[in-house]
């Protein structure tokens, strides 16, 4: 006898063979014993996930000489014919290709007739969503009024393509994609009963390739069996099916996290010597920072969701706490938009190198909450510098810039936290004020006399500005504000910091335009909520 593929070979015989769908096998079982038999039933869903076993299942269930507990007895004369394809009373046409009205009607003549030997007359329709509208109105009729004998199947993978007046005279059973651990565990019992030693990796690989369909991870392991005998490794699994391996992810991941974009360059030159699909590489590189993001917000849970090896585990585990959740969010961000890219250009290379050296190159993000504690330092810094310097206290700052606190006694400072609300200055001025604590008068140091230091030794203590710690900051209140609101943050570009004191700040605007959006409300609220 010829060879039969294992997909063939092991299609289910039972409803409870059947992988992944329990709410449908449950459901007909019931219907069988209880029979409350539908003349017409849509199967949807992906691909090899079992529409059409299912349906042969049903067909061999309710002709069944001695069914129990609504599954087929797989020895009478009838399941016999039908599970050999011998059944005259059993159908099977493809939408395809008799997706015509004048194929509806030659189906819809042949349903008159009563079945030959069976209980039911069972038509089976196979992609049903290829057929034609004038096929489905010549079908339509006989749907809504059928013969008692006759029992339709339809199945597709496009159930949006049916016309709706068809759905809804029909049954509806939505398959699911198989979880990854199921496909993998029936792989598992088909090599137990080969006879074909394969490493657990292997058929994850296998698994992961087939994407939710049994049948394809069927085909794929019938593939690498050809190629490696009894023996089958993860490397092989690999090699055959032309994926990349897990571990080129990971030494991507690692040359970005250290800016490497030289040995990052030296993987796609790698990838592309051994013939890999960018576009496929790209596709799999975002379920992989998937991975990452996933790792990093459920921690140890995360295995239970992802469905990985121990090692491969591991060193996601690893790599998920070299970055914080806001950059690990952004980066998988950036490459999923680069992967819809990608499937568009017609140079998939340069767009993926270009890709890792933007990658490569991106600074750190810095959280609202570690800038936040960065300006109250400073803040704090500042404060405390005139009485570092000097022991007269606030008179020893005076010596240095007598004007500012002159300027502060006759032009009291906005109340903080908020823009001024008075006009801009001729230059374009406009202060900005952050938020200090309330101090109370008991507080404030006591006035003192003549500063005890000069301003040369001053100078020489200080060592900054407020200004100049204001600005080496300036870039991260800028990075917090454009997580929080891009309009406000491209506002702020583009104006220059022309002062600072301990709990305020003045910026210069280089237009009215900029003025005007600044001093909105809106604005107003998102600098503080910034700030804050």
């Amino acid at each position: 006898m010829s060879y039969v593929v294992m997909a063939r070979a092991w299609r289910p015989q039972n409803f409870d063979t059947v992988v992944g769908q329990e709410h449908i096998v449950r459901t007909l079982k019931n219907a069988i014993t209880a029979n409350r038999i539908s003349h017409a039933y849509l199967f949807t869903g992906p691909r090899g996930v079992g529409k059409t076993t299912t349906a042969r299942l049903l067909a061999k269930a309710v002709n069944c000489l001695a069914p129990e507990a609504g599954e087929p007895c797989n020895h009478c004369a009838r399941c016999e014919e039908i599970t050999s394809g011998a059944a005259t009373d059993v159908i099977e046409i493809d939408g395809a290709s008799n997706g015509l009205v004048d194929d509806a009607r030659e189906l819809r003549e042949k349903v008159k007739y009563a079945p030959v030997s069976c209980r039911y007359k069972v038509l089976i329709i196979d992609e049903v969503h290829m057929m034609s509208n004038a096929a489905f109105n010549a079908l339509l009729k006989t749907l809504e009024e059928p013969p008692a004998h006759t029992i339709f199947i339809l199945a597709t993978t496009e159930s949006h393509k049916i016309p709706a007046t068809i759905v809804s005279r029909c049954q509806r059973f939505d398959f699911r994609r198989i979880p990854l651990k199921e496909i993998v565990e029936r792989l598992e019992a088909m090599t137990r009963a080969e006879n074909i030693q394969a490493d657990d990796e292997a058929l994850r690989v296998v698994a992961r390739g087939a994407d939710g369909s049994l049948r394809d991870a069927q085909s794929l392991l019938d593939q690498i069996i050809a190629f490696s005998g009894n023996r089958i490794t993860a490397s092989d699994a690999v090699a055959v099916l032309g994926l990349v391996d897990i571990q080129v992810f990971m030494a991507l991941v690692d040359a970005l996290a250290e800016h490497a974009a030289p040995r990052a360059l030296a993987l796609v030159e790698q990838l592309v010597n051994a013939g890999a699909d960018l576009r496929q590489f790209m596709k799999d590189w975002v379920d992989y920072w998937r991975n990452l993001v996933v790792t990093r917000v459920l921690g140890e849970k995360a295995g239970e969701t992802l469905n990985l090896a121990a090692s491969e585990m591991a060193e996601v585990s690893r790599q998920a706490q070299l970055f914080s959740l806001e950059e690990l969010t952004g980066l998988a961000k950036i490459v999923a938009g680069t992967d819809e890219e990608l499937r568009r250009t017609q140079h998939p290379r340069l767009l993926l190198e270009l890709l890792l050296v933007r990658l490569c190159a991106a600074q750190r993000v810095v959280s609202l909450e570690a800038l936040w504690r960065q300006l109250k330092n400073l803040e704090a810094r500042v404060t405390a510098l005139p009485e570092k310097t000097a022991a007269g206290g606030e008179a020893a700052f005076s010596a240095v810039v007598p004007a500012a606190e002159k300027n502060e006694r006759e032009n009291p400072r906005p109340a903080p936290g908020v823009f001024s609300e008075t006009t801009a200055e001729p230059d374009g001025g406009l202060n900005l004020t952050l938020a200090e604590p309330e101090t109370s008068a008991g507080d404030e140091p006591e006035p003192a006399g003549e500063p005890v230091l000069a301003a040369d030794s001053l100078e020489e203590a200080a060592p900054a500005t407020p200004l100049d710690r204001a600005k080496a900051v300036w870039p991260e209140v800028l990075t917090a504000l454009g997580l929080q609101n891009r309009r406000v943050q491209a506002l702020l570009k583009d104006v220059t910091l022309s002062a600072a004191e301990p709990g305020w700040i003045e910026v210069t605007c280089l237009s009215p335009y900029h003025l005007t959006g600044l001093e909105k409300e809106e604005s107003r609220k998102v600098v503080e909520a910034a700030l804050e």
